[in-house]
């Protein structure tokens, strides 16, 4: 049996709503199973990666936290937008996570060796 890929897009803000937990949740998932995911940070996305996130204070998990449970379930292709880190002022030292940063021609062949996108 082939391995599937998988690559998940986030694009939302960590706590604007529940999207960014359920999409990492899902990953997690996914994650355990024969397939090889991977994901993409980009646009509000990158935001879910900062470092000094307190979720608690808002009475939700901290998505920080979340997010660095990626690599204990299989899920060691994380990758983050480029333009998306510039655009709002960030480099790859304010993340909780390593992620290998990607320009938007890397991201277009990263896409395109995939059998599957989940964009959220």
């Amino acid at each position: 049996m082939e391995i599937r890929r998988i690559l998940y897009m986030l694009r939302q803000p960590p706590y604007a709503t529940g999207h960014a937990v359920e999409a990492l949740e899902s990953i997690l998932v996914a994650g355990v199973f024969d397939q090889q995911v991977s994901v993409l940070f980009r646009d509000d996305g990158v935001w879910q990666l900062l470092k000094g996130q307190n979720g608690g204070a808002l009475g939700v998990r901290t998505i920080g936290n979340v997010a660095q449970a990626l690599p204990e379930y299989e899920v060691k292709d994380i990758y983050v937008c480029a333009e998306s880190l510039a655009q709002r002022g960030l480099v790859v030292d304010d993340l909780v996570l390593t992620a290998k940063v990607l320009s938007q021609r890397e991201q277009l062949t990263l896409i395109s060796a995939q059998h599957a996108v989940v964009n959220d």
